[in-house]
């Protein structure tokens, strides 16, 4: 038996789409479909976020 994903490519597409609305910056996505984002105004040295990955993110060429 297989559990149904709480969440859509589309229901993630419209929360980063309502963010980037709401002048936020999508900082990334976690597995369980939570959209992370900051001000687009304030900065976070890499150092100020160590659990924060400094790879590229897999999410950065979404377009909404």
């Amino acid at each position: 038996m297989t559990r149904t994903v709480p969440f859509t490519q589309a229901s993630i597409g419209r929360a980063v789409k309502a963010a980037r609305k709401a002048g936020l910056r999508v900082t990334g996505i976690s597995a369980t479909g939570t959209v992370f984002v900051q001000e687009l105004d304030a900065q976070i040295a890499p150092q100020d976020n160590p659990g924060q990955d400094s790879r590229p993110s897999k999410w950065s060429d979404i377009q909404t």
